[in-house]
């Protein structure tokens, strides 16, 4: 059987939003750098969204001082629905402008609820994406 490195050895963590009950003002994630990575995932997990236009999500791109030459990349909204959702956005370097280095989610709720932000990046074209991993657990227990 050909070697195959698992999937907390190809995707890492690196950037989040912990839990939080969010109501108005911007939360961001972590600055993600693209030129470590080919591909950035974005995943919005929330509990009921009752009030519109639900959490207003802009993925910016930037230089190494994103929040002073933020460009917005994409942007959405997670709408209103009664039950806890996911949202996810893939992100490609490739789609991201030449002098730009960096991504960062700022995502802004527009009424009380709860939301957490998992951001995920592709092996690292040095080193196993585990290598810069944020995840604040390790694994226990693997099952080949």
């Amino acid at each position: 059987m050909a070697f195959c490195e698992r999937l907390s050895e190809q995707l890492a963590v690196v950037g989040t939003i912990d839990p939080v009950a969010g109501a108005g003002g911007v939360i961001s994630t972590d600055v993600v750098p693209m030129n470590l990575h080919r591909r950035c995932l974005f995943t919005l997990m929330t509990g009921a969204v009752n009030t519109a236009p639900g959490i207003l999500v802009n993925i910016q791109e930037g230089t190494v001082a994103v929040p002073n030459s933020a460009v917005i990349l994409t942007s959405a909204a997670a709408t209103v629905a009664g039950v806890a959702s996911q949202y996810i956005w893939e992100i490609s370097g490739e789609a991201m402008a030449d002098t730009y280095t960096v991504l960062r989610g700022d995502f802004t709720a527009q009424a009380a609820g709860l939301y957490a932000v998992l951001v995920q990046a592709d092996v690292e074209r040095y080193h196993p994406a585990s290598d810069r991993n944020l995840a604040t657990t390790t694994i226990s227990g693997v099952a080949n």
